[in-house]
């Protein structure tokens, strides 16, 4: 995929990592406990590459939340849990002892509203680097498999497998228990002339 430049490449990389930074911060408040952060791998990959790597990489089963946005790039992205912890993470954003049907009760609504704070703290960081807008709609929390997550996070009704996607993903950690996450962001690539104008604006004002 040669539509970026090695050095729009590594600049993807290190906004979508100051971004994240960004909302680790904001998640280590919420659980009071440290957070850890894998480097963001980014592949640019078709649909079906998409499925496989999920399949690959992520447990079979999963709760999450996703959230769509546009402006200068329009895509979906989505915070990602192993579906038998997420009670745990909610757990700990509530801060108290609670049951585990009245847990499960919150469980949506809890990750709703935590990856609308992740999400946006990335989204936000990207678009205010470059200096860009972009406007998010309202989260969604789902629990789905694996195997069916591409078709979650696909752009397009049917999912078009023709379709090319900037696919972002990061794992995150807390230190202090066994939970893992993951961040996934899918780029249209379709619509990525305007993405593109900034990175090479941004580039030019560093060397400039």
């Amino acid at each position: 995929m040669d539509l970026f430049t090695p050095d729009e490449h590594d600049l993807i990389v290190e906004l979508m990592n100051l971004g994240v930074g960004r909302a680790a911060n904001a998640l280590s408040q919420l659980v009071n406990d440290e957070v850890l952060l894998s480097v963001p791998r980014l592949e640019f990959i078709s649909v079906p590459e998409a499925q496989v790597a999920f399949r690959k990489d992520l447990p079979p089963h999963l709760a999450g939340v996703s959230q769509d946005f546009e402006g200068f790039i329009n895509g979906r992205a989505a915070l990602l849990f192993p579906e038998a912890r997420s009670l745990e993470l909610v757990n700990a954003i509530i801060g108290e002892e609670l049951s585990a049907d009245e847990i499960s009760e919150l469980e949506h609504e809890t990750l709703a509203e935590l990856g609308n704070i992740l999400l946006n703290h990335c989204l936000a960081t990207l678009a205010n680097q470059l200096k860009e807008s972009i406007k998010t709609d309202i989260p969604r929390a789902f629990n789905v498999s694996s195997k069916e997550l591409s078709s979650e996070l696909s752009l397009y009704d049917p999912p078009a497998t023709d379709s090319l996607v900037m696919l972002v993903q990061i794992n995150f950690s807390l230190r202090n228990s066994a939970l893992r996450g993951y961040l996934a962001f899918i780029i249209d690539l379709n619509s990525a002339d305007i993405f593109l104008k900034s990175l090479r604006s941004y580039l030019a004002d560093l060397t400039g």
